[in-house]
């Protein structure tokens, strides 16, 4: 499984994002020590679809949050083993900082942004910004698309261009079904 998996990792840390290589369940330890530094003094959101092992990730960063959200739920009368509602709990430690655990979802809408918006938050699209031959491309099929003629030449990944024009799609969907949008 981590194989199929190791591409996809190396597009994101070339891109700068930091990635860990951890696991909450198998190696709390390990976790703590690979996490732990980088999460103090931050406020830290967990945002993922449900069952993706948020929640388990909380447990094993703050000792008493399983306590805690037992007795929550307890309160509620709601279920245990799934988040259903957003918690902040401070992290152990000298340094401070808190994680927030926050119920899964299945769409994470992102139809808010307007275009230029979704297009700067592709940082590997950024250097190529102004170089299309349309001043109004939407680098999808525009001829002389500087973002494409980088993926067909492998400077991009086809994957991540892939979810851009997905979101575009998803986006312009969203605005006919909504007149008046966009």
């Amino acid at each position: 499984a981590r194989a199929a998996i190791e591409p996809r990792i190396a597009v994101h840390r070339a891109l700068g994002y930091p990635v860990f290589d951890c696991a909450a369940a198998a190696d709390p330890e390990g976790t703590r020590r690979t996490l732990g530094p980088w999460l103090q003094g931050r406020t830290t959101l967990l945002l993922g679809q449900s069952g993706m092992g948020k929640s388990t990730l909380v447990n094993c960063l703050v000792p008493d949050a399983q306590l805690r959200t037992q007795a929550i739920s307890q309160a509620l009368a709601s279920g245990r083993h799934t988040t259903t509602f957003t918690r902040l709990f401070p992290l152990p430690g000298e340094g401070g900082g808190c994680i927030i655990d926050s119920p899964g979802f299945q769409n994470f809408g992102l139809d808010h942004l307007s275009h230029s918006q979704r297009v700067h938050a592709m940082p590997e699209f950024r250097p190529l910004l102004g170089h299309c031959r349309f001043h109004n491309c939407t680098h999808d099929e525009e001829p002389g698309c500087a973002i494409r003629a980088a993926v067909e030449q492998g400077e991009i990944d086809s994957l991540r261009y892939r979810l851009f024009v997905r979101l575009q799609l998803e986006e312009q969907a969203q605005a006919r079904r909504m007149p008046g949008r966009g």
